[in-house]
């Protein structure tokens, strides 16, 4: 009986390596850098770094419109801004107005989720915060789902809590995919030594 282990070893290692983590991304000073949920607090903000990206409309992919020490104005519903440390070692959405509260889910074990309640969707050039944001999410809780698929909630409960209209409540998503989309990562020394 002959064994075919040569495709086998071959699917394992193929396998092996899609499972295979990239490594972290890291400053100039070989520090890692992570996103900050939801926002970077008060001290961090200080001497904090701004990137201002903006989604194409051509390729709608992001690139970077403006990398400064200095936070710059959005101009249109496209564009984003982060902040980072001034260390380049966090980063998160620079929202210039949020009011966050945790949501403790009792279907879920107290799952704990800060989110934002978006009582009224502004413009983002004139009111940049989770409601307005790309890189805010639909908070749907986890007790939610589960209730609907133990049949505990109707049909409509649950589509009220997936409709943006009737759901007011947002979480904050990590820009990392935006950030690496425009470039961002391979040109922290620029960032670090911005105007």
């Amino acid at each position: 009986m002959k064994y075919r282990t040569v495709p086998l070893l071959a699917s394992i290692f193929a396998l092996a390596g899609c499972l295979a983590t990239t490594p972290p991304i890291q400053n100039p000073n070989g520090q890692p850098v992570r996103f900050v949920s939801p926002v970077l607090g008060k001290s961090a903000m200080a001497n904090a770094r701004y990137v201002l990206i903006e989604k194409s409309i051509a390729d709608g992919k992001y690139h970077v419109v403006s990398m400064s020490k200095s936070r710059q104005p959005i101009t249109n519903a496209r564009q984003e801004r982060i902040a980072f440390t001034d260390d380049l070692t966090g980063f998160a959405p620079d929202f210039t107005d949020y009011s966050f509260q945790t949501y403790s889910d009792p279907g879920n074990y107290g799952q704990e989720t800060v989110v934002m309640r978006c009582a009224s969707v502004q413009q983002k050039t004139d009111n940049y915060s989770p409601c307005s944001s790309d890189f805010a999410g639909l908070f749907i809780p986890m007790g939610i789902t589960k209730s609907y698929v133990a049949g505990q909630i109707s049909y409509e409960s649950r589509q009220a809590w997936e409709n943006p209209a009737t759901n007011k409540w947002r979480y904050v998503r990590s820009p990392m995919g935006a950030l690496q989309q425009a470039g961002v990562f391979e040109r922290l020394t620029e960032l670090a030594n911005a105007n």
